[in-house]
Parts: structure tokens; C-alpha cells; sequence
């Protein structure tokens, strides 16, 4: 077993590598320039790279762009080559009524300060693709063992739309019109979806197929309106909360049964859902006692650090780059938080520190304060 960790910037890229199986773990950036190099260089080396892999699926943990712009790049720019065999994908797609968690995630793209290019809305843009190059979907959700060896620990659909009703209910006095209307369209958009990973003749009995470039259209005009402006002008109080929702989906997964090669990857996931995670909160599956690699969440960040000191990791891999923001503060907020620095010390003191790069870390000082460095940086990828 192999872990090859790519080096993207303020983005995430890993492959799990063995003799039968290869599985992306997302593919994207948020940068324009990773060490020097254009964003585009450095997916096609990531493409090119891949092409040596004869047999490959790719996994999302959830919509951000700095998880899959490099998706989006590969499919648009390179539709013959390097098709994966599956895709994986959170659920937010199999019921109706989550649809108003996705007419939140939209929102989001929308919403101030979202650092997107043109207000691209990542949803729209991966439904695209995926409707232009079909693939074969699937979706996961707490319990699903999927690839023969994993098993989802997030999202929890349930818990999910819980915490959508709570959020929809403090802002109870916006223009019902509007979010109905915006609710209308995450509901095609959902369908759209779903009908790519289900047979689609069979949904096309039950009702018309719907057309992603009329569904883009409508959102397009609907939001140049002045109510939908002033809709999203009364959101701004709420543009923190709104911007995580894409993180509440964030899949969470380790290896379906115990043993010596124990992953963890964390996707996004939101510090509160990660703790519900480590406390088994439904009795359906513990984490286990250890693990040989922990991918921790969100870059390291303070906003959502875990202590996964009690798990005994060998390696700790933090996909963290410099992250570009209009203001300092904002830019400080998404820098590797310190107390990820000292867990070398754990054990024996025989946990790695797997980075992308020790400038935007704050543990970092006089160089790399981790006994034993494995930095990315300048290269390319690091194996583990």
C-alpha cells in the first residue's frame, strides 16, 4: 500500500496505490500558482502521472473547487484520456427533500467574498461536465462500503437535514418567493444528478428528463434579478454558517475492517460532526486504535482542528499552501494551525508530519519545528 500525496497549493490530490486498486482522493487547487508553476502545469502533471495507472477511480469528498478543479480541468481539456472506472460522490442527490440543502450550497458560491472566479457556482459546473463526459457515479453516506475495503463514516443524510431546517428557520423572514424559486432549481439540478447514477430510462418514465443547459439558464436569470440580489444581500449575516454547508457533506472514511494499514481520511469534515465520528454517536462504528495515515481536515486550519493524538497515527498528512485572501486576517485564519506541531511527540515520537509546504504553518518559525520533515515542497509529490 502506497499513499502518493501531491503537492497542489491550497488544495487537496492524494492517490491510494496498490497492485489491484488506485483511488483519487479529490483533485483540485485554489491557487492560480503552486510553487512557481501555473495551476494548469500542475494538473497535467497530475494527469500525466496518472496515466500510468491502468485501472483508477476518483473519490470527492465534497464541492469545493480546491477538491476538484482539477476534476473539472481533466474532463474539459482532456475528455479522451484518463477516465475513471467510478466516481464517488456525498449524497445530497438520492431524496427530494434535500434539495434545500443543495439550494444552500448554491447560495454559497454566490455569497460574499466566496474567492470563486466569476461567481462560479461548483455545482453547476461539475453537472456539467459529468453530463457532457457521462461517468459511472455512485454515492456515499454513513455505513456504505464501498471499493471492497473502505467504509463511509460521513455524511449522515439524517443529521444533515436536521441541520438544514435549524438553519432555514433564523432566516424565516426572507423573500419566500425567491427561495422557493431557488429551491425549485436545486431540485432539477438534483435530478439531473440523479438520474446519471441510476438508469436513466427508468427515471425517464416517471417524469420528463430534465435539461442541465435550461436549468442553468434559469439560475443564471434568476440571480441577475434585484430580489435575488437583495435575497443574498440579507444573507451576508449569515455568510460564515452558509459557506460550511458544503463542508457538512464533507465524506469521511477509513478501511472497513481493522488492521495494519488503517486509513482516515477527513475530507472538510466540520469539527462538531467530527467529534460525533470519534464518539460513535448512532453505536454503528468505532475509529479504530490506530492508524498507519491520517489525512486531518480542511488543511489543518485552527477553524477545524481534531486531536487524533489518542489514535497513534504514524503519519499525519496536511495538504496545506498559501492561501490568497483579500485580507490578512482572513489569510492568517487559513494557515496550518500549531497544534498539529508538537503530535511528533506522541509514542515514541515515531509520527511524520506529511505537508505540502512549512510556509504557511504556524508551528513553522525557524524553519520546520517537526523532528522528522517530510515537506513536499519544492517538489512535486511525496510517497508515503
Amino acid at each position: 500500500m502506497k499513499i502518493r500525496m501531491y503537492n497542489m497549493g491550497f488544495g487537496d490530490c492524494f492517490c491510494l496505490r496498490d497492485r489491484r486498486k488506485n483511488l483519487l482522493v479529490d483533485f483540485g487547487t485554489s491557487n492560480n500558482r503552486i510553487g512557481g508553476l501555473r495551476r494548469s502545469e500542475v494538473f497535467d502533471a497530475v494527469m500525466s502521472d496518472l496515466s500510468t495507472i491502468s485501472h483508477k477511480n476518483l473519490l470527492l469528498t465534497h464541492f469545493h473547487l480546491d477538491h476538484l478543479s482539477g476534476l473539472l480541468y481533466m474532463m474539459k481539456k482532456r475528455k479522451n484520456s484518463f477516465e475513471f472506472v467510478r466516481i464517488y460522490l456525498p449524497d445530497v442527490f438520492s431524496r427530494p427533500e434535500m434539495s434545500r440543502t443543495l439550494a444552500l450550497m448554491l447560495l454559497a458560491d454566490l455569497a460574499k467574498d466566496s474567492c470563486l472566479p466569476s461567481h462560479q457556482v461548483s455545482l453547476f459546473a461539475l453537472a456539467g461536465v459529468l453530463g457532457k463526459y457521462p461517468q459511472n457515479l455512485e454515492l456515499l453516506s454513513r455505513g456504505t462500503v464501498f471499493e471492497g475495503r473502505y467504509q463511509a463514516l460521513w455524511p449522515d443524510t439524517g443529521v444533515i437535514a436536521e441541520e438544514t431546517e435549524k438553519f432555514l428557520k433564523r432566516i424565516e423572514d426572507c423573500d419566500r418567493d425567491v427561495w422557493e424559486k431557488i429551491v425549485g432549481i436545486a431540485e432539477k439540478l438534483r435530478r439531473i444528478i440523479w438520474e446519471m447514477i441510476n438508469d436513466a430510462e427508468k427515471c425517464m418514465r416517471k417524469t420528463e428528463k430534465i435539461s442541465f443547459r435550461e436549468v442553468e439558464k434559469e439560475f443564471r436569470i434568476l440571480r441577475n434579478t434585484p430580489e435575488f440580489i437583495q435575497f443574498l444581500s440579507g444573507m451576508e449575516t449569515q455568510e460564515m454558517e452558509l459557506r460550511q454547508f458544503k463542508n457538512k457533506v464533507s465524506i469521511v472514511f477509513q478501511n472497513a475492517e481493522d488492521g495494519e494499514w488503517n486509513l482516515l481520511f477527513t475530507g472538510d469534515v466540520q469539527p462538531a460532526h467530527m467529534r460525533m465520528i470519534a464518539d460513535n454517536y448512532d453505536g454503528k462504528i468505532p475509529l479504530f486504535e490506530h492508524y498507519w495515515c491520517i489525512k486531518v481536515p480542511h488543511h489543518g486550519t485552527e477553524s477545524h482542528y481534531f486531536n487524533f493524538s489518542p489514535y497513534m497515527p504514524e503519519n499525519l498528512l496536511i495538504s496545506n499552501g498559501v492561501y490568497h485572501a483579500n485580507s490578512k486576517k482572513r489569510a492568517r485564519s487559513y494557515r496550518t494551525s500549531m497544534q498539529y506541531t508538537g503530535l511528533f511527540q506522541i509514542g515514541d515520537g515515531d509520527t511524520y508530519m506529511c505537508c505540502s509546504s512549512s510556509e504557511c504553518c504556524d508551528g513553522c518559525q525557524d524553519g520546520c519545528s517537526c523532528r522528522e520533515q517530510h515537506i513536499i515542497a519544492p517538489n512535486f509529490y511525496l510517497d508515503i
